[in-house]
């Protein structure tokens, strides 16, 4: 899959495969798979996508016209459309093709599955050309900040990213053409981040209680449900963020002891079953803590245990990014703040 369109579609179908319990994992061949879903039984199968603006009957026309006569064998041909109109779809199930629309509607047809169930609304992709205009592009820009001296094959990089290595081939292209990577593929310091951080808007909430960092008793039941990962900082879990990690990474950061502090959560799943165990806060002001769904898995795989600190931090690239949100204060204490040896390095 050679056009930023194509990276982007495998991606909008993997967010909406995974919305409906099915696993997702992106193929690293040369085989002409893009992805390969996973049923709840195990049953594989493997996907070729298509993506497009508009499938109306006239362009899913042409697209079948221009199909491979084996289109209707594995692997399984996906048009991923910002709208897919009734007489396409039409079309659509005749061909043998499955579908997702973007304004909610996925349907895949295969010898290991079937399933044409509404899905949550996806954003339509950006246009094509722009840097980190998709998840992808923006998880990428992470990756290469988070060692910015390191050089990296496109295959690491998917590899350590579980993302298509033709995503990952396309975000550098953009990023290169615009500049905020070298030849190298080693981001240009201090212009990533700042592109990064102007699309660093995740998903957060008020708490009305703050879960406890003991590990016994039913203090440890609800942490595991919360799957905030206090035993092991090399797995998945809440990452302590903005305020109180900044404080704790030596940052020039005013803030009282009892400060709320914010977190990174996995998932919009945790983020519900913190609302339903711990309650929301009646208001900003009276929170005990505020919770942010990671824009990507990486923000709360790499976490940092910092002796003295009962909570595992996130990294000092993600902390600097909450920072970055604030116009004034946040980039005043940018401006003097260098983590601290071997924790991370400074990309601002």
């Amino acid at each position: 899959m050679s056009s930023v369109w194509g990276a982007q579609g495998i991606e909008e179908l993997r967010e909406a495969a995974t919305a409906v319990g099915l696993g997702a994992e992106p193929e690293c061949s040369d085989s002409g798979v893009d992805l390969v879903l996973i049923s709840p039984a195990g049953g594989r199968t493997l996907t070729r996508v298509k993506r497009i603006s508009l499938a109306s009957a006239e362009t899913v026309g042409r697209q079948l016209a221009r199909r491979d006569a084996d289109s209707r064998d594995s692997p399984v041909s996906v048009l991923v459309a910002d709208r897919v109109t009734e007489a396409a779809r039409q079309l659509l199930r005749e061909a043998g093709w499955s579908w997702l629309d973007l304004r909610g509607h996925l349907h895949l047809v295969s010898a290991e599955l079937f399933v044409d169930v509404d899905v949550p609304r996806l954003k339509p992709a950006s246009a094509p050309g722009l840097p980190l205009a998709g998840r992808v592009g923006q998880e990428v820009a992470a990756f290469l900040l988070l060692d910015p001296a390191r050089p990296a094959s496109v295959r690491e990089i998917a590899r350590m990213l579980d993302r298509a290595p033709s995503s990952v081939s396309q975000a550098l292209t953009t990023m290169r053409s615009a500049a905020l990577v070298d030849d190298q593929r080693r981001p240009t310091i201090p212009h990533l981040f700042w592109e990064l951080a102007q699309r660093w808007t995740p998903d957060s909430t008020d708490l009305g209680s703050c879960p406890s960092p003991a590990v016994t008793g039913e203090a440890r039941v609800v942490n595991d449900v919360l799957r905030l990962g206090l035993d092991d900082v090399g797995t998945t879990g809440w990452a302590l963020t903005e305020t109180m990690a900044a404080a704790a990474y030596g940052a020039a950061v005013t803030a009282r002891s009892d400060h709320p502090p914010d977190f990174y959560v996995p998932d919009q799943a945790v983020m519900r079953r913190a609302l339903h165990l711990l309650g929301p806060a009646s208001s900003h002001e009276t929170r005990a803590a505020t919770i942010r769904v990671a824009p990507f898995a990486l923000v709360c795989a790499r976490r940092v245990n910092l002796p003295g600190q009962a909570w595992p931090l996130a990294e000092p690239l993600f902390v600097a990014l909450d920072l970055a949100r604030d116009p004034d204060r946040g980039r005043e204490v940018l401006d003097g703040w260098t983590p601290p040896p071997g924790v991370g390095q400074r990309v601002w």
